[in-house]
């Protein structure tokens, strides 16, 4: 059970990926007062906690009205979550969400921070959603186990607000080489997760 958790919950991190939303957060929120700040990350948190929340209870729901099978959904999220691998190893993940975040700037009031971009898609992007209705998949029928693997998603979120209100500080600290190397390092270990994900959709697909 504690390996599954492990497991569960470093792909949800890698997924995530709150150590580059760091100096994110802290583009977003510059020149901007303590106490809003306070409000953006806040939202944010409570807004990407509940989207996750959403798709690791009801997520196969969904799936069964909408007539596709778990088999698939492996194999499509496995493949999206390779994509996103490949971004983190060849650093264009960074660049891809710090442009997400200047749009934002332009376009959007801070209001609507919370929500877009950082919310979603930075924070629960589809890359999340997807982990996030993966770990789901594999809890048993009991509340008890359902809960217990919900706890990557708790742990994560609370890691997240951490990120984000310390960001201000962590930015400075953390230099743009160090997130560079856990992009790469967590990049490689995703892509070998995913892996798993797509040859056990394809396993159960054709019954292999």
């Amino acid at each position: 059970m504690f390996d599954q958790l492990l497991e569960s919950t470093i792909l949800l991190f890698v997924a995530v990926d709150p150590v580059a939303l760091i100096p994110i957060f802290a583009s977003l929120t510059q020149g901007l007062s303590k106490r809003d700040i306070k409000r953006v990350y806040i939202q944010a948190t409570l807004v990407s906690f509940f989207v996750l929340s959403l798709f690791y209870f009801f997520g196969m729901a969904i799936l069964d009205v909408m007539g596709i099978s778990m088999s698939s959904f492996k194999i499509i999220g496995g493949l999206f979550l390779i994509a996103i691998a490949f971004q983190m190893v060849l650093e264009q993940r960074q660049s891809r969400r710090q442009h997400t975040a200047e749009v934002a700037l332009d376009d959007e009031s801070i209001q609507s921070l919370a929500i877009f971009p950082l919310a979603i898609p930075l924070i629960a992007g589809p890359g999340a959603m997807t982990t996030a209705l993966l770990i789901a998949e594999t809890s048993s029928s009991t509340p008890v186990q359902i809960l217990i693997n919900f706890i990557p998603i708790l742990i994560i979120i609370i890691l997240v607000a951490f990120a984000m209100w310390l960001s201000a500080t962590l930015s400075k600290k953390v230099g743009p080489t160090i997130i560079i190397v856990v992009q790469k390092i967590f990049g490689i270990l995703l892509g070998a997760l995913a892996i798993e994900f797509v040859v056990a959709g394809i396993v159960e697909s054709f019954n292999l």
